[in-house]
C-alpha cells in the first residue's frame, strides 16, 4: 500500500511539473500574441523606416566624404519644433513639412535621391 502511495504521489508530482511548463510555454505564446497585435506600436515600427540617411562622396577616392545618419524621431522632433509647419518657395508657393513627412515615411524604405556625377555621389534615402 505504501509502495503505491508513493507510486502514484511521484507519477502526480511528474503531471503536475510537465502541464506547468506547457501552460508557461502557452502562456508565454499569448503575451507574443497580444504584442504583436498591439495597436501601441511605434510609428516606425509600423513602416519600418527607422532612419534618414545622407551619403556625400566625392572625387578624391572611395571613400565617404559625409555620412549623415538620422533617427527618424529625431527629424520628426525637428519638425515639430519648427514654429511655421510650412516651407516658403518662391512666387508664393507654401509645402506642409508635416505632410510631405508622413507621406515619405509612410512610403516605407526607399532612395529619395540618387545623383552620379564624374565620380561624385550624393544619395538620400530612408532605411
Amino acid at each position: 500500500m505504501k509502495r503505491i502511495f508513493v507510486g502514484l504521489t511521484v507519477l502526480l508530482i511528474g503531471f503536475v511539473m510537465v502541464t506547468g511548463i506547457f501552460a508557461e510555454a502557452a502562456d508565454d505564446y499569448k503575451v507574443i500574441k497580444n504584442a504583436v497585435k498591439s495597436p501601441e506600436s511605434s510609428r516606425t515600427s509600423q513602416t519600418g523606416v527607422k532612419w534618414f540617411k545622407i551619403l556625400v562622396v566625392g572625387k578624391d577616392g572611395d571613400h565617404e566624404n559625409v555620412k549623415i545618419t538620422l533617427p527618424v524621431s529625431l527629424v520628426e522632433i525637428m519638425i515639430n519644433a519648427c514654429p511655421e509647419k510650412r516651407f516658403k518657395i518662391d512666387h508664393g508657393c507654401q509645402i506642409d513639412i508635416r505632410k510631405v513627412w508622413n507621406d515619405l515615411k509612410a512610403a516605407g524604405p526607399l532612395a529619395l535621391v540618387e545623383v552620379e556625377d564624374h565620380g561624385e555621389t550624393v544619395k538620400i534615402w530612408f532605411e
